[in-house]
């Protein structure tokens, strides 16, 4: 807990810094223009920059940022002066001023038709109006902005909505209906990766939870929740926390643990200035000494709970403080002070939650739910009439497209017609090509075959020439064997390409299916494809009858049909 409250120390020292450095910038920017809109601006700015660090200069510059708004009388920046008044007002617990400069505000921008602020201000006018127990003026304000959020697609806007909707019915005691729009809102904020907002869920789930008495839920929420808003140095949001986990110890009797954590609540509310914050501690303190039955110190910080609370017009907390004192008395018999402060309970419960308020929240959430739905309806019957109408247009323009197809089909079936003649008589020229190259291919290869019948007659009459080992005879054998070598070489380079020319994928055919034939292989299966005979290819090659028949049986078992009955130049002919 040291090193967590080191390392918000240490973000405190940056983000103050930070929020300095943007102040000092918006100050130069102001003494560097005189366009009245754009002071206006910057003030309003420089007020929000200081909200925490200067409050009262914060105020300064607001009131200056309205009053020369009011000046120039632009209602678009009165509204936006009013705004940020009225969220300094906010956060200085002084709701009544708050909600005036709001209520201002939100006139000013319905005239202006600024839907986006409308909406936001009707946020925050629910919410000021749920922090001091007017539910019914909340849930009215909500309603208005949650259908504003919703035509906007603002689903960050939607989830505001949701969080002060799950307080309204939280503090109604309607626990389903509380959870109902808190899981919605944290299930937006998770999809919007909000950090911030997520931890704020999980608290408020954590509330509830503790209000159900499943203190384990509760503490595992208060948790999540707490990890988050250490890691985002927010201060105010963790003092939160503290304060919530110390209520759900204080609620399981283990009162040294609740002590702990009310302490860190208070401490960081007194540093923060967070009036709302020191009161709700204030009473927890006389919870903690209720339970240990030290009267005499839970009376005092109940009243000062209660007197704080007043102040700040903070109604929930009133209440609850005044139903602790009147148990107090009843605890130690004093039944006159029990009853005097229960009545002033009743009176503030009754005025936050008569049925008649019940009601009309209900009401109103009814007719909300009612609109909806009707506009649903409505858009649903636009779409059917839409689909009626785009419905007959397809249906006209089908009946065209089918007349057109009908025309275009004839039209295709004679070109087909023409076109299969045309191919028939290109595949009969084509057969003839191949006929012809065949023919010619094999002629060549008998060519070649007379060919090196003769150079080997030659060179055997050559060889019987060479009698004494001379000179010349050395010559002589020489150029036997470069006559063999160049009539082999070029012969079948001349061959290969004659081959290629009429079965252009046999080779690459051959070499995918059996990629480990050697080139003499492939050569001699070329051979066999034209269907030559042993004889013939061994003048070609000038391998002997022998060599020709051991490599046909090696080439069998390659080709995987050595103990078969499969043809060899029938195999072959089918690549």
């Amino acid at each position: 807990m040291i090193l967590a409250c080191l390392f918000i120390g240490l973000n405190n020292e940056s983000s103050l810094k930070a929020q300095t450095e943007a102040f000092d910038s918006l100050n130069r920017d102001l003494y560097q223009t005189m366009d009245v809109d754009q002071r206006i601006k910057i003030m309003n700015q420089m007020a929000y920059e200081l909200r925490l660090q200067d409050p009262k200069k914060s105020f300064e510059l607001s009131d200056e940022a309205l009053a020369l708004a009011r000046e120039k009388n632009s209602k678009e920046d009165i509204a936006y002066a009013l705004n940020t008044k009225g969220y300094l007002l906010d956060n200085n617990f002084e709701y009544t001023q708050a909600l005036n400069c709001y209520l201002e505000a939100i006139n000013l921008y319905t005239e202006l038709e600024k839907e986006e602020d409308i909406a936001m201000l009707n946020y925050r006018i629910g919410s000021i109006y749920k922090t001091i127990g007017n539910y019914e003026k909340a849930t009215e304000s909500c309603l208005a902005g949650l259908k504003a959020f919703e035509v906007l697609g603002d689903k960050a806007g939607i989830a505001l909505i949701y969080r002060v909707m799950g307080s309204i019915y939280k503090y109604k005691g309607e626990y389903d209906k509380s959870l109902f729009y808190y899981f919605n809102g944290l299930k937006i904020n998770e999809e919007l990766e909000n950090t911030s907002s997520i931890a704020a869920s999980y608290n408020n789930i954590g509330i509830v939870y503790g209000r159900m008495k499943d203190y384990e839920l509760a503490l595992r929420h208060y948790q999540k929740s707490l990890e988050l808003n250490l890691s985002l140095n927010l201060e105010s949001e963790v003092a939160i926390n503290y304060g919530n986990i110390g209520k759900v110890y204080l609620d399981m009797n283990q009162l040294d643990s609740a002590f702990i954590y009310n302490e860190k609540r208070y401490e960081t509310a007194l540093q923060l200035n967070d009036k709302k914050g020191i009161a709700i501690a204030m009473q927890a303190y006389g919870d903690f000494y209720f339970k240990k039955r030290d009267y005499t110190l839970a009376v005092e910080y109940y009243e000062k709970a209660l007197q704080l609370s007043k102040n700040i017009g903070i109604l929930e907390t009133v209440k609850n403080v005044l139903k602790s004192l009147s148990d107090l008395y009843e605890e130690n018999s004093d039944f006159q002070k029990a009853i005097a402060f229960h009545k002033s309970y009743d009176n503030i419960r009754d005025s936050i939650l008569n049925n008649e308020t019940l009601q009309r929240i209900e009401q109103m959430e009814m007719e909300y739910v009612f609109e909806k739905e009707r506009n649903t309806l409505l858009l649903l019957e636009q779409k059917k009439k839409l689909y009626r109408s785009v419905g007959f247009a397809i249906l006209l323009f089908s009946i065209l497209l089918l007349i057109l197809i009908y025309k275009n089909q004839r039209i295709k079936l004679k070109r087909k017609d023409l076109a299969q003649k045309n191919l028939e008589l290109d595949k009969k020229q084509l057969q003839t090509e191949v006929d012809f190259k065949n023919k010619e291919l094999v002629s060549k290869a008998i060519h070649l075959a007379e060919k090196n019948e003769l150079i080997n007659d030659i060179s055997n009459r050559l060889r019987k020439v060479i009698v004494d080992p001379t000179e010349s005879t050395k010559e002589l054998k020489e150029t036997v064997k470069d006559l063999r070598f160049h009539s082999d070489t070029h012969l079948w380079e001349e061959f290969e390409y004659t081959f290629l020319q009429v079965h252009p994928e046999y080779f690459n055919s051959l070499g995918r299916q059996f990629p480990d034939l050697t080139s003499n292989e492939k050569r001699l299966s070329a051979f066999l494809r034209l269907n030559l005979s042993t004889k013939e290819i061994s003048n070609i090659t000038h391998q002997s009858l022998h060599s020709l028949t051991v490599a046909r049986t090696r080439l069998r078992k390659k080709l995987g049909i050595a103990n078969t009955s499969e043809n060899l130049t029938s195999f072959l002919s089918k690549f």
